[in-house]
């Protein structure tokens, strides 16, 4: 077949191929592995991407060290303890490349200041006034501490600074301070505990007053209604006693008689 065969093309050879190298047919020793390797080869052959890969590399060949490729493919033959393995040596390696920079970096900045005041205290030193200088002082004084703490804190890093280190330092530290931890925990769960009891407690306590004082409470009878009695109201007036038998001129006659009569004592009074 040629480079530019079509799928048909493939197609057709590998049918062909596959009646001659069929391991029914064909009696070599190593029949099952040509068969398998002509269906390997279909199998790449009849994807257009694959075929694209593999045209490239018979063009531009395997890939060096330069390229990605190169590492992609080395990396996906490893096993998960060797892809374990070589993160932990990049994180490592990473970690003390980071403090070393850090280092630097303050060493750097402490050699930038120094240059700063020594070039301040060349050129402005008799020119300025009191209240310069001694602001000058102070922001000095103040720098020489910062210096002194950034160097007696960030030192040249050591070998113990590495990520292993650090790591079976922090796992030391964790062991040494896990009975602390075990008991602190344990001292929270009690009291804990015992603030929940007392909780309960006086919550029970307080049901209980307010029981008692329901109890002790007076009970306040409601005041029978009482049907009104009539009393007959003793005063000195006139009340007229009508005859059954009168008429109605003579009943008005007698009223006319007590009212003009009870006018005539009210304006007496």
């Amino acid at each position: 077949l040629f480079q530019d065969a079509s799928s048909a093309d493939i197609r057709k050879a590998y049918r062909k191929l596959s009646l001659i190298l069929h391991p029914d047919k064909n009696k070599d020793e190593n029949a099952e592995t040509q068969f398998r390797q002509l269906v390997a080869i279909y199998e790449v052959l009849k994807d257009e991407q694959r075929r694209q890969r593999y045209d490239d590399i018979l063009i531009n060949g395997l890939p060096d060290w330069r390229q990605p490729v190169f590492y992609y493919r080395r990396v996906r033959k490893m096993s998960n303890a060797e892809l374990a393995l070589l993160l932990f040596i990049i994180l490592t390696v990473g970690h003390y490349a980071v403090v070393w920079s850090i280092y630097l970096e303050k060493q750097l900045d402490e050699l930038l200041s120094r240059k700063k005041r020594e070039k301040k205290k060349k050129t402005g030193g008799r020119s300025t006034d009191e209240a310069k200088l001694a602001a000058l002082d102070k922001n000095e004084s103040n720098e020489k501490l910062t210096v002194l703490f950034d160097c007696r804190v960030l030192d040249k890093p050591q070998w113990h600074d590495l990520l292993p280190c650090k790591l079976g330092i922090w796992f030391c530290l964790t062991v040494k301070a896990l009975p602390q931890l075990f008991q602190d925990a344990r001292q929270l769960y009690v009291e804990y505990k015992e603030t929940k009891t007392k909780a309960r407690e006086d919550a029970l306590a307080k049901a209980e007053l307010e029981t008692l004082q329901k109890e002790k409470k007076p009970k306040v009878k409601k005041p029978k209604s009482e049907f009104p009695v009539y009393t007959v109201l003793e005063s000195s007036a006139y009340i007229p006693s009508y005859d059954h038998g009168a008429s109605i001129e003579e009943i008005e006659e007698q009223m006319d008689d007590w009212l003009g009569g009870r006018n005539r004592t009210q304006k007496k009074k």
